[in-house]
């Protein structure tokens, strides 16, 4: 069992998740955020008959993580540009003028970035669609699952008042929906370049 990196994957992410869930900022937002958690963990969890690769769990377990920590802060709180001056000494509002906390960007450009390789593996092995099918429906399924989830954030906002604005997170950008969905397309853009990069290398391989 040890060897097998699905055991990883989960125990990874449930100490993240138990870490992450004592004291968050504000509990009624962290309980809205983990909405998505639950509706990701019950896909998965449906999902039979992929051999996932460990490059599929490991961006999996990344967007996990960073999505976790991102909801014990709330989003626009989590303070990675005091990290990062931590780490570096160098602070990533005054490099590029930020006035805004990124965070929530970030997430999403990893939502694109680490969903599209298990998505594509999915579609290959349980649809048998070809790698160009695959890689296309990739792209409308990272764009209509962005979509629906800035429309779950606007309803939890409509419903829920001012816990709700806090996980919206629109930090006053009127088109902060539409920005995350692009940033999210454009994970999507560097995980299939990444990945026909790969495959041509491998056919060219004299390994291969």
């Amino acid at each position: 069992m040890l060897r097998n990196p699905i055991f990883w994957f989960v125990a990874l992410c449930a100490g993240v998740w138990v870490v992450c869930a004592i004291h968050p900022h504000d509990r009624q937002t962290w309980l809205l955020e983990q909405i998505a958690t639950a509706l990701a963990i019950a896909t998965l969890a449906g999902i039979r008959g992929v051999r996932w690769s460990v490059t599929s769990l490991g961006g999996l377990a990344l967007l996990f993580v960073v999505h976790t920590v991102g909801t014990h802060y709330t989003y626009s709180l989590t303070p990675y540009d005091a990290w990062l001056q931590a780490a570096t000494g160098l602070s990533a509002a005054d490099l590029f003028g930020w006035q805004r906390n990124h965070y929530d960007r970030f997430v999403h450009f990893l939502w694109g970035l680490c969903i599209t390789l298990p998505a594509y593996e999915f579609l290959r092995q349980r649809l048998g669609l070809t790698r160009v099918a695959a890689s296309h429906v990739s792209l409308h399924l990272v764009l209509s699952t962005s979509a629906i989830y800035e429309l779950l954030e606007w309803s939890a906002a409509v419903v829920f008042g001012e816990g709700g604005t806090a996980y919206l997170g629109t930090q006053g950008d009127p088109w902060d929906a539409q920005a995350d969905i692009a940033i999210s397309i454009a994970g999507w853009t560097v995980c299939t370049a990444v990945h026909l990069a790969a495959h041509t290398w491998r056919k060219r391989s004299p390994d291969h």
